[in-house]
């Protein structure tokens, strides 16, 4: 431990520590009480720098972590040594099938098929929300996603990310560019709102009138999911197309590819959401979401909140009592921390 320890030090010697102030506040706690010892722990997001200030948590309060990483993105093969070597344990997705964990802490739905959890499970976006919801499993799955702390990542964070991202990519000047997003969710609405700074010129496409709606009132020109023809017209004389859904094959399944040819396309689900019609080289990133192709694929300040909530989760398993199926993380407890983030960093999500 004292090497995992020194490792994660040196990694967090890269942050000005002000930028992370509810993983350090919980960080204290579980030390005094180290309440996860003898849980174990499969861990399943993002392999990144900020990922191992996260893990911190986990580990100083006791639980033995097996750590993978989601399909979608490729994991720095560097960092990866480097945690191994400081005695992490390390297991590729396939080889974590039918082990016995206590909790999974998940991302994506991606161990929804691996086994089950003898307490439960943390899912942290909202395609596995969605996954889980359909699945009614036969234990208790706390949803980070339905609640306020994610738009502070899943909309402020992300959009950030995604304009830094295509900008570093793509080296092309966006000023005044025609972008199309399908998805008005929280990752299509971050989006929108932070490319909004360089460009007005930005249409919407969401099968729910709802978002639509809220779209428009925000000034973007929109389209109904279902109203083909005009999208396809739309889509051939964009600069950029993104998708946003958290749905797989969105695009293949609705589209004619022909109209999406000659674009930036980026991906920003956890699903291929181009889907099979295109080629791995006609969309940025071989499908995967771009963010995740930069230095920090997010801002410490925007991961802070949920990676706090996902930890919490492990406790809210543990002392709870849950009944099984799907549940929101509490809003009582995310009221207070978005509020609290918004005093420390002085920026909110713009809401019409």
């Amino acid at each position: 431990m004292k090497k995992m320890i020194e490792f994660i030090n040196s990694i967090k010697k890269e942050y000005d520590r002000t930028q992370f102030p509810f993983l350090q506040k919980q960080l204290e706690r579980v030390v005094k009480n180290q309440p996860y010892k003898g849980i174990k722990i499969l861990h399943n997001i993002p392999f990144t720098r900020e990922t191992i200030i996260k893990l911190e948590i986990l580990y100083a309060g006791g639980a033995e972590i097996v750590v993978t990483s989601p399909s979608f993105m490729d994991v720095d093969i560097k960092l990866l040594e480097q945690f191994v070597e400081a005695g992490g344990h390390w297991q590729k997705e396939i080889e974590v099938e039918n082990n016995e964990y206590d909790i999974y802490l998940d991302c994506a739905g991606e161990l929804l098929d691996i086994g089950k959890p003898k307490i439960g499970t943390v899912e942290i976006t909202g395609t596995g929300t969605n996954k889980y919801s359909k699945a009614k499993t036969a234990y208790p799955v706390i949803s980070v996603d339905q609640s306020k702390i994610k738009n502070l990542e899943g909309v402020l964070g992300t959009g950030e990310a995604f304009v830094r991202a295509f900008k570093e990519l793509a080296q092309e000047d966006i000023k005044d560019r025609e972008f199309m997003i399908f998805g008005y969710g929280k990752v299509g609405k971050g989006i929108a709102q932070y490319l909004e700074k360089y460009t007005s010129k930005i249409t919407i496409i969401d099968v729910d009138k709802e978002h639509l709606n809220t779209a428009r009132k925000r000034g973007f020109a929109t389209l109904i999911a279902t109203n083909t023809k005009e999208i396809e017209k739309r889509a051939s004389s964009m600069f950029a197309i993104v998708t946003a859904t958290g749905i797989k094959d969105v695009v293949s399944k609705n589209y004619d590819v022909n109209f999406f040819k000659d674009k930036y396309l980026a991906n920003m689900g956890g699903e291929d959401e181009f889907g099979y019609a295109f080629e791995e080289t006609a969309v940025m990133c071989k499908k995967k979401p771009i963010n995740f192709f930069i230095d920090k694929p997010t801002l410490m300040r925007y991961l802070d909140p949920v990676f706090y909530a996902h930890n919490m989760g492990v406790d809210i398993l543990m002392y709870s009592n849950l009944e099984n199926g799907l549940h929101p993380f509490p809003a009582y407890i995310s009221d207070e921390v978005v509020a609290t983030w918004e005093t420390i960093f002085n920026e909110m999500q713009e809401v019409v």
